[in-house]
């Protein structure tokens, strides 16, 4: 031990120590926090109601010697308030720690905990490339579930409201969702429109997670999932709308062919709908740093970069940009693009520059 050949009496602690205590007490307060969602703390007292700290412990399992000071900490949290000794949810527990609420936050909240690029930080970081992609295996269901919680806080209704107010929209009869995964792109966009069906592609594992949200909200007699690779299958032809979000990083250095596989199947006049994270100029943080980290874990390394060699891909596939916006995500903000085909595709060769290596 270092403090071997110190005399014990005369050390002085350095300032600064708090700092450490913080970072241990967030690790523990996640811990309580999943433990309470794993229990079913909030389910409880939704359906029971205002209950003391015994009925709590009796009714979620634990020993009542350590209820007052869990539920205490759920206090602290926001998540749930107590008057004289009754525990009851708060407003934040009722809209995001239900599952009936359309707003549940709870597989995205312990996602961190079984994401594999979290749990073993150290071998992502030691990472030289991105996973062989396994195109037969696919995120799991629980994964596939947090994705999608996550895309309720924003993410889907401003990329849905912004294809809707296309005027080509309500004409629309087909659209291709490419790496859909939970299917709420799709279903949101057939729920706004009656006539239009849609085919949503990602790996064979993903599909019967796909079907289960699309037969979740009854929509299984205009929206079908099928298994598709979008570097090598043909995705057929004549859909008027195409979705690609967060599904282009791995392929940033060789984006030509798969814009080459996009354009085939759309038909002219068709809309192409891209929504990805970019770097900013110079590849300057945006966000704080544990949140730049997460979104680079999340898009294989670092978003695209170079938004004009980007918009330049556009142009040589025939297609007209339309419009561009930003759109908020639990990572930050990402950027939507929405083009026309309007002309057949030029032949292209350049490959867009990436600024981060």
């Amino acid at each position: 031990m270092a403090m071997k050949n110190h005399l014990l009496m005369n050390l002085r602690l350095p300032a600064g120590i708090e700092k450490l205590d913080q970072v241990i007490e967030g690790y523990q307060s996640y811990q309580a926090f999943q433990t309470a969602l794993e229990l079913g703390v909030f389910e409880f007292l939704d359906k029971r109601g205002s209950s003391n700290r015994n009925a709590v412990a009796e009714g979620i399992g634990i020993n009542g010697m350590f209820s007052r000071d869990f539920l205490s900490t759920l206090v602290d949290m926001g998540f749930l308030s107590i008057q004289g000794e009754m525990y009851t949810n708060t407003k934040a527990a009722n809209d995001f720690l239900l599952s009936r609420s359309p707003f549940f936050q709870g597989d995205w909240v312990q996602s961190a905990n079984r994401n594999s690029h979290w749990s073993n930080l150290t071998a992502s970081l030691r990472r030289d490339q991105p996973e062989k992609d396994n195109f037969k295996a696919g995120p799991s269901a629980a994964f596939l579930d947090a994705l999608g919680q996550r895309a309720v806080r924003g993410e889907l209704q401003s990329v849905t409201e912004a294809i809707s107010n296309w005027e080509g929209f309500y004409g629309a009869r087909r659209l291709l969702d490419i790496g859909g995964g939970h299917g709420l792109y799709a279903i949101a966009l057939c729920q706004a429109s009656p006539h239009l069906e849609a085919t949503i592609l990602d790996k064979p594992h993903v599909i019967e997670t796909t079907m289960r949200y699309v037969t979740d909200f009854g929509m299984q007699n205009r929206i079908v999932a099928q298994a598709g690779d979008i570097t090598e299958d043909d995705f057929g032809s004549g859909y008027d709308i195409v979705i690609v979000s967060h599904l282009l990083y791995k392929f940033r250095k060789n984006l030509a062919p798969i814009f080459d596989n996009v354009c085939t199947c759309l038909n002219p006049g068709g809309l192409l709908v891209c929504n990805h994270w970019f770097c900013a100029p110079g590849c300057a943080a945006e966000e704080s740093g544990v949140r730049e980290l997460a979104k680079a874990l999340q898009s294989f390394g670092h978003p695209l970069c170079l938004v004009d060699d980007f918009d330049n891909l556009f142009a040589a596939k025939g297609l007209k940009i339309h419009d561009t916006r930003v759109v908020p995500t639990s990572f930050g903000p990402s950027r939507l693009s929405l083009a026309v085909k309007e002309t057949e595709p030029a032949i292209c060769t350049s490959q867009p520059s990436c600024c981060c290596g």
